[in-house]
């Protein structure tokens, strides 16, 4: 039921994986931009003018997936460092993913 949200979702924790082996600002950056552009495409939960109510749990998801998101472009206009940042990151699609995946039993 929410396949794509999920494949958008895990996709970003996969990006995430290889913050051990950054070594510089530009590479964290970089992945900073890829977790964005990736974020970029999780669906809205409706449409404007759509009737269909969306439930708890995907409204939630897409408010962590947005915070997420928003939390990258801080990193990189160096408003939060990017350990604290990615850290913060994690949790909240690890939020989100649980809501949706919650939500299927």
């Amino acid at each position: 039921m929410y396949d794509k949200q999920t494949t958008h979702l895990t996709d970003c924790l996969d990006l995430l994986a290889s913050i051990p082996f950054l070594s510089d600002s530009n590479e964290r950056n970089e992945l900073a931009q890829n977790i964005i552009d990736t974020l970029g495409g999780y669906p809205k939960p409706r449409h404007k003018n759509e009737v269909k109510e969306e439930s708890p749990n995907e409204l939630g998801a897409y408010f962590f997936t947005s915070t997420a998101r928003n939390t990258a472009k801080l990193a990189q206009l160096e408003c939060i460092p990017f350990d604290k940042a990615f850290a913060a990151i994690t949790g909240n699609l690890e939020r989100a993913l649980g809501l949706l995946t919650d939500e299927r039993k």
